[in-house]
């Protein structure tokens, strides 16, 4: 029947949703985000060079309810 996996297919599939848990739990890489709104006709270079200068990247823009919302990440540097 094509619906029964091998227990290599299972034996695969466990193996990738350990590592998948594993990552989850600890990941490499860790962001924080932050989304600056400024109305349809300001300017917003100033607060985006502001913002550019302390690591926050520009990964999108949207236009919405008579504002533009700028969403912005930058990566977590760990501790230590």
């Amino acid at each position: 029947m094509a619906f029964l996996k091998s227990d290599e297919e299972r034996a695969e599939r466990a193996r990738l949703e350990e590592e998948r848990r594993q990552r989850d739990e600890n990941p490499a890489r860790r962001f924080e985000y932050h989304v600056l709104r400024v109305g349809t006709k300001a300017r917003a270079e100033g607060q985006l060079n502001e913002l550019g200068a302390k690591g926050w990247q520009l990964v999108q823009v949207i236009e919405t309810e008579g504002h533009l919302a700028f969403y912005l990440e930058r990566e977590l540097v760990p501790s230590g």
